[in-house]
């Protein structure tokens, strides 16, 4: 009955440490690929492409992964059952039956199991970097299909009204009011604004590829053209550099926690290994001859663990240091956008409520003008020019202020639900 006992606990050392699991995420729940119908809101694209991303996948997959094999904690070796018949303790056929099982202290399978649970949380921060990637480069992508659109309506609008100029400057070559450079000029600049449309029409394209790709919708994704092309960055985006707001150092903070489980590992297994027993055997076929046997299993050479125990140590103090360093390099990435994010912010604010005013009133004194007759083709070329390169410049600073403001974001931000 005492050796059924120590075999049932040997066996069974997961009823006693069932309490030892922490609480992770629940698995993930694949679901069905959905294609949006319509122009994507930012938040429809980001949604999206969380729920149907095959690297979002991977990293849930993963997890899983390291869940199922947090259940290998407990593995036992191998149970040895050597059985003999013959002529083992006399001249008549006798059989014997040998059972032996070794196994560590039951703390070192507790050990292993926290330290296999430690590598799932490990699993979770890394799939949670790769959704706060996946996030930056949709935002990334959106905004500056966002600002595509932007700068195709500026080249329709230059375009439209230099053909109006090259119209006139035709009519008025044909009457005899101006000479024939006047009007090759108008076509000229005509046709190479046509040119520009082109180009950023087929960058348009491919953008809306890429973002297709990044959302896994199997085709061009289309947005809401309607919406701001800056981005808008709330309180929470700035507040500051934590590991509940950055996924890197969370990373950094949960691989230290798991280099602290391993060496725990290591400094149990210096303990020796539990050996029992359970040996039957008859004697000139008279039954009823058993024993138990109990004893360790102690290393002979134990420097090696040692060195194992060391080198955990160590590893605990490069994922310290590590964390660290990461830690000092973001808080200065973090400082230096903040303050370029501030002069970016006073630059779009100059061309709001300066330069574009300044930009539509050329424009519009330019093109009286012209009608008018008051001004000659290349002077209205001329008038007009720092007009459009103020618009241009515009849309360029948008497009700076984005990127600062997404990378602050990614850096400092909360994780999109």
């Amino acid at each position: 009955m005492r050796i059924s006992l120590i075999f049932f606990l040997l066996f069974s050392p997961s009823l006693l440490f069932a309490q030892t699991t922490p609480r992770t995420l629940p698995p993930p729940t694949p679901a069905a690929p959905t294609l949006p119908d319509g122009p994507l809101t930012l938040q429809q694209a980001l949604q999206t492409g969380l729920r149907q991303s095959l690297l979002i996948q991977t990293g849930s997959l993963e997890v899983e992964r390291q869940r199922v094999l947090s259940r290998t904690g407990y593995d036992l070796p191998r149970t040895v059952v050597d059985y003999q018949v013959g002529q083992i303790s006399g001249p008549l056929r006798d059989q014997s039956l040998n059972i032996v099982q070794q196994s560590a202290l039951p703390g070192v399978y507790g050990a292993q199991r926290r330290l296999l649970e430690g590598q799932i949380l490990t699993a979770e921060q890394r799939a949670r970097a790769q959704r706060r990637e996946l996030t930056y480069t949709i935002r990334s992508t959106y905004y500056e299909l966002l600002l595509s659109y932007r700068r195709a309506a500026l080249l329709r609008r230059q375009d439209s009204l230099y053909r109006r100029a090259a119209r006139a400057a035709r009519i008025r070559y044909q009457t005899g009011e101006t000479n024939r450079l006047e009007q090759v000029s108008a076509e000229a600049r005509m046709r190479e604004l046509q040119h520009q449309l082109a180009l950023t029409l087929t960058d348009q394209q491919v953008q809306q590829q890429q973002l297709g790709v990044l959302l896994n919708l199997g085709r061009s994704a289309a947005i809401d053209t309607t919406v701001a092309p800056v981005v808008v960055l709330s309180p929470t985006d700035t507040a500051g550099l934590t590991a509940a707001s950055n996924p890197t150092l969370a990373l950094l903070e949960q691989e230290i926690d798991v280099s602290k489980r391993q060496t725990r590992v290591e400094q149990l297994r210096r303990l020796p290994d539990v050996r029992l027993g359970y040996f039957n055997q008859t004697i000139n076929k008279e039954r009823g001859f058993h024993v138990a046997q109990a004893g360790i299993a102690v290393p002979l050479l134990g420097g090696i663990q040692k060195a194992r125990i060391q080198a955990a140590q160590l590893g605990e103090q490069a994922a310290e240091a590590q964390l660290r360093y990461a830690t000092t390099q973001l808080s200065g990435q973090v400082a230096g956008l903040r303050r370029q994010l501030t002069r970016a912010q006073a630059s779009l604010t100059y061309y709001e409520q300066t330069a574009l005013l300044q930009a539509r009133l050329i424009l519009d004194t330019a093109e009286k003008s012209f009608r008018a007759g008051d001004i000659e083709y290349v002077e209205y070329v001329v008038n007009t020019e720092p007009a459009w390169q103020i618009r241009t410049a515009y849309l360029e600073q948008i497009r700076q202020y984005n990127e600062l403001a997404l990378r602050l974001q990614n850096l400092a931000g909360p994780d999109v639900p």
